[in-house]
């Protein structure tokens, strides 16, 4: 294993950051989960994906609105920049890329919000919009 094996710095902090955010994940949907281990595991997941729609995805629907990931500087833009080395669609502005990110924030995200209130507060229709029964 050479040198395509190196982590560069914006890389190994997009790493550090998704590392976060799992890790947050977890604390949050084992505080909040007070039911049994499939509660828990389905709180988990959800607060991990509500976490990277609004943290991770939000911020790249703002910055490419706004401008284009390219000229940004930061964290988040530094992780799309790495994510942009693959395709070059996510640093500048592409209408596809953008519209589809803005669905998934704001509906992806909200879903994943009203699902986590539906199990915490043991509602009666959770079963039905998480699973489809």
């Amino acid at each position: 294993m050479g040198a395509e094996w190196e982590l560069g710095a914006e890389a190994g902090g997009s790493l550090l950051l998704c590392a976060a955010l799992l890790a947050a994940g977890c604390a949050l949907g084992l505080r909040l989960g007070r039911g049994g281990a499939a509660d828990r595991g389905a709180l988990i997941w959800l607060c991990y994906d509500a976490l990277v729609h609004f943290a991770l995805e939000g911020p790249f629907v703002y910055l490419s609105l706004v401008g284009n990931v390219a000229n940004s500087d930061g964290l988040i833009a530094s992780l799309w920049k790495e994510y942009g080395k693959a395709d070059a669609r996510w640093v500048y502005f592409d209408p596809t890329i953008v519209s589809v990110e803005i669905l998934t924030v704001t509906l992806d995200g909200s879903l994943a919000l009203f699902l986590i209130y539906a199990i915490v507060k043991e509602k009666h229709y959770r079963d039905k919009v998480a699973w489809g029964e």
